[in-house]
């Protein structure tokens, strides 16, 4: 049995009465009744394999840095060219308009939540790493000492008139994140539902209302870090 496994079946025993999420769908069930859901629900799946896991997969924005850089950098290189008296033909002027705003484009999508770039977080000896940017950069949290909840919002748009005048911009509710600090440095985990976190967990801090994160877990992810955070002794259940 893996810490993880541990960690979610003595949490089901230590607290039969308290409330936890199932670690294949994020449902919220008692701790007395998680085997049982477990066997009805997802019959022929157990909880070993993905109450194990120390890894997850979702799509990051940190590679929005490196693609707003590409249009910037054509756009150096053009006027360089220019203002050195080089002759300029217009192939190379579209083309370098094309790619900057194939790069603006881009960036637009992963910053307005379109899964293109896929990250992966990983818990490690008590700290979270999170590869990103096509696997080529990493952002670590050496020990995370430190966790913060709160509501993540996206920027929504309405509609403008013929003239394109009249549009408003709102902020719109976008599910819930972990930030998981360790001095100035943290990662921002979202995910589009709450999990059950709030009912579920004690140990946290409230955090503000961000537009900001660093990477997408999905439901039943979430959750398992969530178990990771437990077994670290960061969280703790919320007694009944």
């Amino acid at each position: 049995m893996t810490d993880l496994q541990h960690t979610v079946a003595r949490l089901a025993a230590l607290h039969p009465e308290s409330t936890m999420p199932c670690p294949l769908c994020a449902a919220t069930v008692k701790g007395v009744n998680l085997t049982r859901h477990v066997g009805k629900v997802h019959p022929g799946q157990g909880v070993d394999g993905t109450s194990a896991k120390r890894s997850w997969r979702g799509p990051e924005r940190l590679i929005a840095r490196p693609l707003i850089a590409v249009p910037v950098l054509g756009l150096v290189g053009l006027w360089t060219a220019m203002w050195g008296g080089d002759e300029v033909d217009d192939v190379l002027i579209f083309s370098t308009a094309g790619v900057g705003g194939v790069g603006l484009i881009l960036v637009a999508l992963v910053l307005g939540g379109a899964p293109l770039f896929h990250g992966r977080l990983s818990v490690h000896n008590g700290g979270v790493v999170l590869s990103h940017t096509l696997g080529l950069r990493r952002r670590r949290v050496g020990r995370v000492d430190r966790v913060e909840a709160g509501s993540a919002y996206v920027v929504r748009s309405s509609g403008s008139n013929a003239d394109g005048i009249g549009g408003t911009t709102s902020d719109e509710k976008a599910g819930m994140y972990l930030k998981l600090r360790a001095d100035r440095r943290h990662i921002t985990v979202r995910c589009k539902q709450s999990a059950g976190f709030r009912k579920t967990s004690v140990g946290w801090h409230q955090g503000r209302r961000t537009r900001r994160w660093h990477v997408t877990l999905n439901p039943a992810d979430f959750v398992g870090l969530q178990y990771a955070l437990f077994e670290m002794g960061l969280l703790t259940l919320r007694p009944r």
